[in-house]
């Protein structure tokens, strides 16, 4: 109900179960709170529910507008074998505590009876989940040994300050007083402090809290709480209480309580569900006493009500000097040889110089701690990362003697940090959960900022943990979108080459060889929805180092820049066998997942135009949208001001990877960053460590194996390298250093400098060594044969410019990315054919096609999904520069568009049709319009014959500079309601394709709605296009008009006219061939039926070598003789009806 604020006059009334009754709102006595935007939020006990009209056992969210309220978001909690009906008939109420927002955040806090604590997003509250899924976070209210026991009572909240983080307070039925760590993101699963007291059994209520300090000043924390003193039935009889304050550091500790002068401090009667309230310096407690009297406490003459605390116990006194603090601690695992992990919040310490590390280390092994801030730091430890601590404890670091700001780590010796591998989740038939949630990311103490990040099993993690794959297995990975769901989202499905929609996201499975309509970069997952992908993986898929990450165009550089990215292992089916001294490599390998933390400003200058913009730019790029905005703005924290970009391995700065002496160990390095050439060089002036690379973009080289002397890697590209170094090489620095030598290829921009990207350090195991360098060659499957002397389906090589655009707008072929709902038309830059061979030049600006502005100098990443490209030349480009960076004949999916005239590359796509997405790998690049889309058509289709659309729709040309002749054939989109064009005019012997657009089945039928032209009609045509990306194609002989429409919606029509095919040849004539090296010339333009100037060159895969106009339409001849040295044409024809006898694979279409 609400209240006029002046008259109490009530001016409207909600009820949470409307339709049924029996429903109630009872939160244990406690006020609604109501956040910044005037919402009001509510816990319901008993009651039906429906999500509409009823709300029972479910927390919800209303919003009162013109005298009206209304739900706007709920949750029904979904325990394991404790669903709605089970809480309701076992009066397991949810609505016993009240919610409690949490400041700074968007989270809010609520609770059950049985103490379940459920954090949820309060602008995504997350519907109905099972087991709890759709809740942010949820855990049980247990201390240790404890079991979870009613809660009918309040709690509290209380920000510590500084590096001491936030504490929350709860006291259930036959427990101690509870305080749960607050990091920022996440509560700690099990109590930091708990109270020696418990509540008695059989009083139904626990104890009410309430927090007061000096603000957030150390050691002014007092929790108050009143709790019965007698056990028995509170709530049905009267009981005495007391009243308790405890220091909110720790509760072990009480400060004062009202039995100590109890003639004097008296609570009397306890008076259940009614909270403390601090004011003015006293506390105001409701006692039963007298039929209901308030009770004032106050200071009585105390100087200092919460003296300072004394040294934690077990704990050596802190040493100071210089700019640590340094402890040894003794940490004994739970139970043997398991492995130990040692967490903490907002503090900059290391255990051996890691955070979070896994020790897997035997009991009473001793741990150094540097800490260099002075503060109270709470820790946990756990054989779990996810939860289930079993110890828990605080460290007090001192104040250093030192002035000196808290120093940049500058080596091992002040700043050890143990490379860590990221969690592996095999995904081998089987699924793997994504959760995309606000995650404020703490790198190594050094930077600290909210972004996104992959949740798995309800921990965030940046990089995502490591899906391991199966060839020949399926994987399914839900991806489940816990973002704002404020955001504006309602028209989060449109295209634009701009940023927008920044919490809608997709997923992108970079480097594998399935079906677009698996791996479907077009989809969109909103906030509040999820999205499951299938992935059945080739029997035949190569092994290798892949990665996924967020591809959403729009959001794809602020999700990755984020951190929205993981490796992607995909290990070799049963059958394959690795050769032997390349199997230990990757038994044993090492992912080291490279991302780019950008906080230090945008290009200016010299790298302006390649529009590198830093994180929180990008984040302001959302917020300067009309139609989107950013919901989680970075507000960064430095620890130290002049360090605010560098590049991360496996989310950490500057790692150091453990080495056995004379050793090879296989690194498999993945650049998640979004822009940015990372040049790796060994800093090792006396030459103690080597390497080789193996392979690229997860494809093998062939041996022998290359020690380049550096790993060029662009942004989304991967090397997996084999490392030795002798013993006592110790701390031998990896830079990324953009080496002038490779600055011809390059340019000068858009280049990674960083001195230390990690360190290298050998040390004696006693493990045998492997020290031989692999010189076997790994099979490749057979979608990898080599193209180097492979025929070609066109001999005029396409060009294809990634450029600049107007203002931010960036192009491909001088056209920004059109999207997948405009006209198909215009939606391709080209159709190829399964199992043909097309070659294609990745050109950059100022190589004759467009000029780079002044000064402006880079190479633009190509990108290609689905299919692997071969190189087969690189253009007069300065090989010295370029060994580095490429090899002739390697197999790639992504590489730069070298200076000066680009790359040259063959690829044969293979198994899978539809749509085949390319792109710039700088992100801001893509998210702008640098991207586009190849259409891949079953083997023989008429439309891969010529490349019409690259050399005349798109600005494109080819290296001979001739144009190709017109295509005779055309392209309908299907969309939601209508065809795209509605009407369309051909020629005779016109193929047209239909291909679906839009999200519901659709049918091309002939006729009109309800006369459809009969089946045996010569001009009957059928087709389904029952899902996005499917085709149907169909070929009008006939002059005449032939409408069509949808069997399923029958306002869907269309109108195909067909007029009298030319009389003469096309101008220009055939095409030239380049088969086995040869090259024909063109032949003569001549009238229908001739046959001189045919070329004698053809392959068996359907390629027209004649266009002639018959009687009924547009022919082509295909013939291939087995006993000629060269495949030979037999002969030629215009009927459709005609066969050539004598010959094999002869078709007409």
């Amino acid at each position: 109900m609400t209240y006029d604020m002046y008259t109490l006059r009530q001016t409207c009334a909600w009820v949470d179960t409307k339709s049924t009754g029996a429903g109630g709102i009872w939160q244990a006595g406690r006020a609604p709170p109501v956040d910044d935007e005037g919402f009001v939020y509510y816990e319901a006990g008993n009651g039906d529910f429906d999500g509409v009209y009823n709300f029972g056992q479910s927390f919800f969210k209303l919003s009162f507008e013109n005298n009206n309220i209304s739900v706007v978001d709920w949750y029904l909690p979904t325990d394991t074998g404790m669903d709605w009906a089970a809480t309701n008939k076992l009066d397991y109420d949810v609505g016993s505590t009240g919610m409690m927002l949490i400041p700074g955040t968007d989270l809010i806090l609520g609770s059950n009876k049985l103490g379940t604590i459920y954090i949820l997003n309060r602008k995504n509250m997350g519907g109905e989940g099972f087991n709890n899924s759709n809740a942010y976070q949820n855990f049980a209210n247990r201390g240790k040994g404890e079991l979870a026991n009613y809660v009918k009572n309040n709690y509290a909240y209380y920000n510590r300050g500084g590096c001491l983080g936030s504490w929350f307070y709860i006291w259930a039925e036959k427990m101690p007083m509870n305080a749960y760590h607050f990091n920022g993101t996440h509560f700690w699963t099990l109590p930091v402090s708990s109270t020696a007291f418990k509540g008695l059994s059989g009083t139904s209520s626990g104890g009410a809290v309430a927090v007061s300090g000096d603000g957030s000043k150390p050691g002014t924390g007092i929790v108050w709480a009143t709790i019965p003193t007698v056990k028995g039935g509170a709530e049905a009889n009267l009981i005495p209480g007391a009243v308790f304050a405890y220091d909110a550091e720790d509760l072990s500790r009480i400060v004062w309580n009202s039995t100590i002068n109890q003639d004097r401090d008296d609570l009397g009667i306890f008076a259940k569900f009614v909270q403390p309230v601090v004011a003015n310096g006293r506390v105001y407690i409701s006692s039963f006493t007298n039929s209901g009297t308030i009770i004032v406490y106050g200071l009585n003459n105390y100087s200092s009500p919460v003296p300072p605390p004394p040294p934690p116990p077990n704990f050596s006194p802190p040493s100071v000097g210089g700019s640590f603090t340094t402890f040894d601690i003794t940490v004994s695992p739970k139970t043997p040889c398991s492995p130990t992990y040692l967490q903490g919040s907002n503090m900059a310490f290391r255990i051996n110089g890691t955070q979070n590390a896994e020790l897997n280390l035997p009991r009473n092994q001793t741990y150094l701690f540097r800490l260099g801030v002075p503060c109270t730091y709470p820790f946990y430890l756990t054989t779990d990362p996810r939860g289930g601590m079993f110890d828990t404890g605080r460290i007090t670091a001192g104040v250093s003697t030192s002035a000196a700001p808290f120093p940049e780590p500058a080596g091992v010796a002040t700043y050890l940090n143990p490379l860590r591998q990221p969690q592996v989740i095999p995904c081998q038939d089987g699924m793997v959960t994504l959760t995309v949630v606000p995650y404020r990311w703490n790198i190594d103490g050094l930077i600290e900022f909210t972004t996104r990040a992959y949740a798995y099993d309800g921990v965030p993690q940046i990089p995502g943990p490591t899906i391991a794959m199966k060839a020949g297995k399926q994987c399914q990975i839900r991806i489940v979108n816990s973002l704002s769901k404020w955001t504006p989202v309602a028209n989060c499905t449109y295209h634009s080459n701009t940023m927008h929609c920044p919490d809608t996201t997709n997923l992108h499975t970079h480097g594998l060889h399935i079906s677009s309509h698996q791996d479907d970069v077009h989809t969109a997952i909103k906030p509040a929805e999820f999205l499951t992908y299938t992935y059945d993986m080739p029997a035949d898929h190569l092994m290798g180092t892949m990665w996924y990450h967020a591809h959403h165009h729009g959001s794809v550089t602020l999700q990755v820049a984020g951190g929205l990215a993981g490796a992607l292992l995909v290990e070799p089916a049963d059958d394959y066998v690795l050769p032997a001294d390349l199997a230990p490599l990757y038994q044993e390998s090492k992912v080291m997942l490279m991302q780019h933390v950008h906080l230090a400003g945008s290009d200016t200058g010299a790298t302006a135009a390649f529009t590198m913009m830093d994180y929180a730019a990008v984040s302001k790029a959302y917020a300067s949208a009309t139609e989107a905005y950013e919901s989680y703005t970075p507000n960064a924290y430095f620890r130290n001001q002049t360090l605010k970009q560098f590049f991360t391995i496996n989310g950490q700065y500057q790692p150091v990877v453990p080495l056995r002496p004379d050793h090879v160990t296989l690194l498999r390095f993945i650049n998640a960053g979004v822009a940015r050439f990372v040049e790796l060089e060994l800093t090792d002036p006396s030459s103690r460590c080597q390497w080789r690379l193996i392979a690229r973009d997860g494809v093998f080289h062939a041996p022998p194996y290359s020690q380049p002397l550096a790993i060029v890697l662009a942004s989304g590209g991967r090397a997996d390298v084999a490392i030795k170094c002798s013993a006592g090489a110790a701390l031998i620095a990896v830079a990324s250093k953009p080496n002038t030598i490779r600055d011809s290829a390059m340019g000068t921009e858009n280049r990674h400098s960083q001195t230390v990207m990690f360190w290298l350090n050998v040390t004696a195991d006693g493990q045998p060594a492997q020290s031989a360098f692999p010189t076997s060659a790994a099979p490749l499957p057979s979608y990898l044969s080599s193209l180097l002397n492979a025929q070609v389906a066109r001999s005029n090589i396409t060009q294809i410019l990634l450029s600049a655009g107007t203002g931010s707008e960036q192009n491909i072929n001088r056209k920004p990315f059109p999207g997948m709902v405009g006209p198909v038309s215009e939606r391709y830059i080209d159709r190829v054919c399964l199992g043909s061979v097309y070659e294609y030049d990745i050109v950059p600006p100022g190589s004759g096609f467009g000029a780079a502005p002044a000064g402006k100098t880079s190479a633009h990443p190509y990108h290609q999904h689905i299919n692997h490209f071969q190189l087969v030349n690189f253009n007069n480009v300065d090989m010295a520069a370029a060994n580095d960076i490429v090899r002739m004949g390697e197999w790639r999916d992504t590489v730069p568009a070298f200076a000066p005239n680009g790359v040259t590359f063959r690829f044969r796509p293979t198994a899978f049709t539809g749509v085949m997405v390319m792109h710039c790998h700088i992100l801001p690049h893509e998210d702008y319009g640098m991207m586009a889309l190849f259409n891949i058509l079953p083997a023989g289709s008429q439309q891969c014959f010529y490349n019409g659309t690259t050399n005349s729709s798109t600005g494109g040309s080819s290296s001979s500079g001739s144009t190709a002749p017109p295509l005779y054939f055309a392209d309908v989109s299907v969309m939601d309601n209508y065809y795209d064009p509605a009407t369309i005019t051909v020629y005779a012997g016109t193929n047209i394709m239909w291909t679906h657009g839009a999200e519901v089945p659709h049918t091309v039928t002939a006729g009109e709605p309800g006369e459809p032209v009969p089946s045996n009609d010569p001009n009957y045509f059928q087709g389904l296009t029952p899902s996005f990306g499917t085709q149907y194609s169909h070929t009008f002989w006939s002059v005449g008009t032939f409408p069509y429409y949808c069997e399923f919606h029958g306002a869907m029509i269309g109108t195909v006219t067909v007029v009298a095919a030319p009389t003469t040849a096309p101008a220009g004539g055939l095409r030239k061939r380049d088969v086995g090296g040869a090259t024909t010339a063109y032949a003569p333009a001549t009238s229908a039926g001739a046959t001189t100037g045919i070329p004698p060159h053809i392959d068996r895969y359907a390629s027209a070598i004649w266009q002639s106009p018959g009687a009924n339409g547009w022919s082509y001849n295909f013939a291939y003789n087995t006993s000629a040295a060269q495949p030979v044409p037999l002969s030629y024809f215009q009927d459709p009806t005609q066969t050539v006898k004598g010959t094999r694979d002869n078709k007409y279409l």
